[in-house]
């Protein structure tokens, strides 16, 4: 056994290397920041909902006493999940900070394994080591958001999905199911990324008996298990509710963006309106109510403007929301304005990287299209809702495998021209 164990640590030592660089650093900010290293936002409120569904077995988000369709349960449940056995207080907020950053270090894992199997180990490696040191997602892997464990499950799915189309395993199958299902507890924003993975599976000759086969069974698990979700949304709101019904905010909020803001009432105004009107309803039909305030906003800014709103929605909203990383709090010394500038550069390198990976991996051209697949994805969908960086914090590692098989492949050529000349 012992034998085993040290003939797996020298085989992989570079990749637990980088894991257990990235849980020091992780554990550090821990240390080093406590409890205090907190948005005061959504961290706060999913803490509140997983109390509350601790003592009254209800779930909730805005108000105590109301069931809400504003979140999918995935956080409140992991973090009710941790505060039963280690308890509301410090020692409980503790134990699920170091929970959220072990699922940090599970998507650097699979970050690195997806490197390796599409491009080669050394990219892997680059990828992973981008990952466990980059400033924000260790900042985010301390916070108590929605974003590591969709990052580690989204990773996971990626990683099942291209062993799937490859090698047409059942367990792949499963674990494409299993990953997509657990993301969708997070957050309902990867519920079309069937779509992307057809196309991918389209490009691979994927067999089409098996395709359908494999759909069918993916649709009865998926009734199963959202199927309770279905059932408890409609005993509270009387409708079918699939997923969350919190998007009236966002597309609200994204009508304001680029040249939005010139056309109608301004965002405050609009919400006062509501809340004035409608006093006593609840957070969901409020939603319903900005909802239609935003569509009546895109109708009039598309009468008003067709030309503006066509680039608000495509150029503006893509620059807004990748011209930036989400690092609301400094750690580290390391400076917003710093970090900002950082991001910059390391989207422009990423660019240029993922440009060249197409040409110089062509044998990775399917694999490449999916990657390239799952950014246009989210891209346009917060396109269509609300530009923001912290959205596309669980996408920046597919730009680092794009950097790492650049450093990768040059490095390979510098060496071979050494051999040579040596």
């Amino acid at each position: 056994m012992n034998n085993q164990l040290l003939q797996l640590v020298r085989k992989h030592y570079s990749i637990i290397i980088i894991l257990l660089l990235a849980l020091v650093l992780r554990l550090f900010a821990l240390y080093e920041y406590g409890l205090n290293l907190t948005l005061n936002s959504d961290d706060v409120g999913y803490t509140k909902s997983a109390r509350v569904l601790i003592q009254t077995g209800m779930l909730t988000y805005h108000q105590i006493g109301e069931p809400t369709v504003h979140i999918m349960p995935g956080q409140s449940f992991l973090l009710a999940l941790v505060f039963l056995i280690f308890g509301f207080e410090e020692v409980g907020l503790y134990a699920a900070r170091v929970v959220i950053s072990l699922f940090g270090i599970t998507s650097i894992l699979f970050v690195y394994l997806i490197g390796k199997y599409v491009f080669n180990k050394c990219t892997g490696l680059i990828a992973a080591f981008l990952l466990a040191i980059f400033v924000p997602q260790i900042l985010t892997d301390n916070l108590l958001l929605t974003e590591s464990p969709f990052m580690a499950g989204m990773y996971v799915l990626l990683y099942c999905s291209l062993k799937l189309a490859n090698e047409r395993k059942w367990s792949y199958f499963f674990g494409v199911i299993f990953s997509y299902l657990l993301c969708l507890m997070f957050r309902p924003t990867i519920a079309l990324y069937p779509l992307v993975l057809l196309i991918y599976l389209l490009l691979k000759k994927y067999p089409l008996k098996m395709m359908l086969k494999q759909f069918l069974i993916a649709l009865v698990l998926l009734l199963i298990v959202l199927g309770p979700w279905w059932i408890r949304n409609y005993i509270h709101y009387h409708e079918f509710i699939p997923l969350s019904g919190g998007t009236g905010n966002p597309l609200l909020l994204g009508t304001y963006q680029g040249s939005g803001y010139r056309y109608g009432e301004p965002y405050d105004d609009v919400i006062k309106k509501i809340n004035k009107e409608h006093p006593n309803i609840s957070a969901y039909e409020n939603m319903n109510l900005q909802k239609e305030a935003a569509i009546d906003r895109i109708k009039l800014w598309w009468k008003s403007d067709p030309k503006s709103f066509l680039r608000s929605y495509t150029i503006d909203k893509t620059i807004k929301q990748w011209n930036t990383s989400f690092y609301w709090k400094e750690i580290f010394g390391v400076k917003i304005e710093l970090m900002q500038k950082i991001h910059k550069l390391t989207m422009v390198l990423a660019t240029i990287s993922m440009t060249l990976s197409i040409f110089l991996y062509k044998r990775s051209l399917s694999e490449n299209v999916l990657l390239f697949g799952i950014l246009a994805y989210f891209t346009v969908l917060n396109n269509i809702f609300f530009a923001f960086d912290r959205y596309n914090q669980p996408l920046m590692s597919i730009w680092f495998l794009f950097i790492g098989s650049i450093i990768s492949y040059f490095s390979q050529k510098t060496k071979s021209i050494f051999r040579l000349r040596s």
